[in-house]
């Protein structure tokens, strides 16, 4: 029997699952997105048995709620029935409701990482296998693979999703219910990545805004995600804010920190000293000769100061606003023990007027802090060439080359 529900989701009564389906009854069902720690999702076929869109393919792990079953006991109870899979942990995705003209029900949706075998149930799977984000969402879109409608509706966008925030520079990224997942891309990113779950968690009592909380997986770290949007305007209040909070983390304790995880001085400046060089003998022969004295001059300024932990890339894009209100501050793999005059970088020379006084009001930099700052929006062009040579990108050598002239 199958529990019948009202448009408001009250359950009206009982059906046996045949007159369900006749009458296209509303009821309760089930869908689970299962994924490994590689971030791959798992996409099988129905049987050709199946009374509901018999050999389609899908990609969640599901089915109905029978009368008197609670909802959770027929997620768990669905998916180690389909493929397998038991003991797991299941986070749950926002509720959805689907209909159409074969079948009407609201949805209990789940996603889990699982890295064990997969048992087929030989009446409900006849094939199965694993799919990057990526894959399968270019297989949604090719008509030779016919898939479950109510999943693509329900979870196609929440597929999408995961296809499309992987492409990170320094590290492959995915959402999985309210997780994000980072796994390094190159091998000189892990140990960063790996510190970030012993840094962060220690800086939160003294710091006045919300940072991420990392937490080791096998393959790098999760971290549940802040609310927010990355901030797009802001006025004094928001520049107060952000002083407050640069101004606080500029004063935590240098020495424990790179003892929590931080990026210490000596490697920084070795890091940096290596990018300098590169800048020196790849990018400044590609300026006008009439400025490239003053281009080693700005390359000789900067990466001078080393004396407190810095965030080391803020910008409008790690800034979260809820409301008009900063929400967190997110992206901490370059922290670093630095010069402060960087975090001030896009605060006072690219952010709104109204934010950036704000900001001075509480922070108070110091003369040599702006003109520090200067120097290191002036060098800010110069990551886009470095990155766009060593990548063969000539597009974004020639706009950075441009920046660069225009800054000097």
């Amino acid at each position: 029997m199958v529990a019948i529900l009202d448009e408001d989701n009250h359950v009206t009564g009982a059906a046996p699952r045949s007159v369900m389906r006749r009458d296209n009854l509303r009821h309760s069902a089930t869908g689970v997105v299962v994924r490994n720690t590689a971030g791959e999702i798992y996409v099988h076929r129905r049987t050709p048995i199946k009374d509901l869109y018999p050999s389609r393919y899908d990609f969640t792990a599901g089915g109905v709620v029978a009368a008197g079953e609670d909802p959770f006991h027929a997620v768990v109870r669905e998916l180690e029935e389909e493929l397998g899979i038991a003991g797991v942990e299941l986070t749950r995705l926002p509720e959805g409701d689907y209909a159409d003209d074969h079948t009407q029900y609201h949805a209990y949706l789940y996603a889990c990482v699982w890295d064990g075998p997969v048992r087929h149930q030989p009446e409900e799977v006849e094939w199965g296998a694993w799919m990057s984000p990526a894959e399968l969402a270019a297989k949604l879109d090719d008509p030779s693979w016919q898939f479950m409608p109510d999943a693509v509706g329900l979870l196609g966008a929440f597929v999408r999703s995961l296809a499309t925030i992987d492409q990170g520079w320094d590290s492959d990224a995915w959402i999985e219910g309210p997780w994000i997942h980072r796994s390094p891309r190159r091998a000189a990113v892990r140990p960063r990545l790996l510190a970030e779950a012993t840094l962060l968690p220690w800086l939160p009592p003294q710091l006045p805004l919300p940072i991420p909380l990392p937490e080791l997986t096998d393959n790098g770290v999760r971290h549940l995600m802040l609310p927010g949007s990355p901030l797009t305007d802001g006025g004094p209040a928001t520049g107060r804010e952000l002083g407050a909070f640069l101004k606080a983390l500029h004063a935590v304790d240098p020495v424990e920190a790179v003892v929590r995880g931080a990026l210490d001085a000596a490697t920084a400046d070795a890091e940096k000293a290596s990018f300098l060089e590169d800048c020196k003998t790849q990018i400044v022969p590609l300026l006008p000769a009439d400025v490239r004295a003053r281009a080693l001059e700005l390359l000789d300024r900067v990466a001078r100061v080393r004396t407190s932990l810095i965030h080391c890339d803020l910008g409008p894009d790690h800034i979260l606003m809820t409301d008009g209100q900063i929400t967190g501050i997110i992206d901490w793999t370059d922290c670093v023990i630095g010069d402060p005059a960087l975090d001030l970088c896009w605060p006072l020379n690219g952010a709104p007027a109204p934010l950036r006084a704000g900001l001075i009001d509480v922070y108070r930099p110091t003369p040599d802090e702006v003109e520090r700052a200067a120097d290191w929006a002036r060098l800010s062009p110069w990551y886009g060439v470095h990155r766009g040579l060593l990548l063969d990108l000539p597009e974004d050598v020639d706009t950075g080359l441009s920046q660069i002239l225009a800054r000097l």
